[in-house]
This record gives structure tokens, sequence and C-alpha cells, in this order.
């Protein structure tokens, strides 16, 4: 990986793992293969956690690595929908997709954030290292002004 930071805290669902990383603050999940609702449901309780132990009040800030990932079965789209997490701010920079996933992804993502009441920004970008650089980004517009910026 780019530049990982060592995870300070793990959680193992399937084939998935969800990082905290407490020397960045990001939640770093590595999706594998196909994920499905249970494992949707695990991870974002997950994440609710240890954002409420580690940074109660704040926005969420998650990289998501999708080399390896095969997608998301329907129950896991509708989880991630519905959950508190995401409609909560959360800003998600996810890597490692093909320049067409990207594509789509991004538009999706914009289709959302025009839909939708959700306080949360994703973006799909090529590496790691423009995930971080986003995500540091997004941080500091929402601690200094209060409010997200977008891609």
């Amino acid at each position: 990986m780019d530049n990982k930071a060592a995870p300070n805290e793990r959680l193992t669902v399937g084939e998935h793992s969800l990082d905290y990383e407490l020397d960045t603050g990001f939640f770093h999940l590595i999706h594998v293969g196909q994920m499905n609702g249970s494992e949707m449901t695990k991870i974002a309780d997950n994440v609710a956690e240890l954002a409420k132990k580690h940074n109660p009040g704040e926005a969420s800030f998650m990289l998501v690595d999708n080399r390896k990932a095969a997608g998301i079965s329907n129950e896991g789209r509708r989880v991630m929908s519905q959950s508190p997490v995401v409609r909560d701010e959360l800003y998600v920079a996810l890597f490692g997709a093909s320049f067409v996933v990207r594509a789509v992804i991004n538009m999706v993502f914009k289709a959302v954030a025009i839909a939708s009441s959700s306080k949360s920004v994703a973006v799909a970008v090529a590496t790691e290292t423009e995930a971080r650089a986003w995500l540091s980004e997004q941080r500091q517009a929402y601690r200094t002004r209060g409010t997200k910026s977008v891609a």
C-alpha cells in the first residue's frame, strides 16, 4: 500500500477487514470479494461504535480499498443506505477500482448527494495516496469551516 499507517484497532468480517487508525483518525476498510448484508451490518455497527469512542459528535473519515472488491449484494446496499453511519456525516474515499468503475461510482455518489438529505460525501480515486489526501482536505474543511467541500 502507498503509505498506510499501522492500524490500532481491527475488525475482520468474512474476508473484509476494518482498521481504525489512531494516528490518522481514519477508518480503513479493505473490501475483498462480494460484501453481503450481514457483513455490511457488522462493519457499519463497528464504525458507529468506534466513532463514538474516538471522535464523538464529529464526522467520520473512511478509506475503502477496492482493489480486491467484487461488489456489494442488494441486501448490503440496502443496509448501507439505511445505516445511521451513512446518514450522519461520513467522508468516504474509495481507491483501487478501474477508471470505468471509478467514473460510475462517482456519478452514483453525485446522484445520491443530490437526491438525499445525507451529509455524507464520497469520491472514488485511483490511489491510496489520492484518497488520503482527499480525506485530509475534507477533514480540514470540516474542522475549520464546519462544512464539507466537494470533489
